[in-house]
């Protein structure tokens, strides 16, 4: 999870880290994680651990908030040259609740003088597009099974 003043520092990338670190293939961003601990000293606060976390909901009529339900979640805690760092994700991912950690104490406004660590940028752009490409895909195949009842009707 990106600390919100820590956006500024990232508002030249045209796609969310926090959706691209969750969505993208696990192998690379370990293989950049892996990369980020030879420059850095890290340290655990708090193992990956699996909880639940309740989702909050909006009505969209009443316009209040509610609570859905649970939802099972990976959470993780580090330092990074001192810089805490947490990472949550869905499911049971022990690796990416630590490596988004590792990635958020990176990205802390603290750390960042002109902008963010730029293996990481260069992560989020190219993994980004690859998640965009996958979802524009998976979409276009829903779309290709959906039924046009107003041609069913002119038979």
């Amino acid at each position: 999870m990106i600390h919100g003043d820590a956006l500024y520092v990232l508002k030249t990338m045209k796609y969310d880290p926090d959706y691209v670190l969750c969505e993208c293939d696990l192998e690379p961003l370990q293989d950049l994680v892996s990369q980020l601990e030879l420059h850095h000293r890290i340290t655990m606060v708090k193992e990956p651990a699996v909880c639940l976390t309740m989702i909050r909901a909006e009505d969209s009529l009443e316009k209040q908030e509610f609570y859905l339900g649970e939802a099972l979640t990976t959470e993780c805690e580090v330092t990074v040259d001192g810089q805490p760092g947490f990472g949550v994700c869905l499911g049971e991912e022990p690796v990416r609740g630590y490596c988004l950690a590792v990635i958020d104490a990176l990205l802390d406004p603290a750390r960042c003088q002109a902008a963010a660590n730029p293996k990481i940028e260069e992560f989020i752009e190219r993994h980004g597009g690859i998640v965009t490409d996958r979802e524009k895909r998976e979409f276009n195949l829903v779309l290709r099974s959906q039924v046009d009842f107003k041609l069913m009707e002119q038979e």
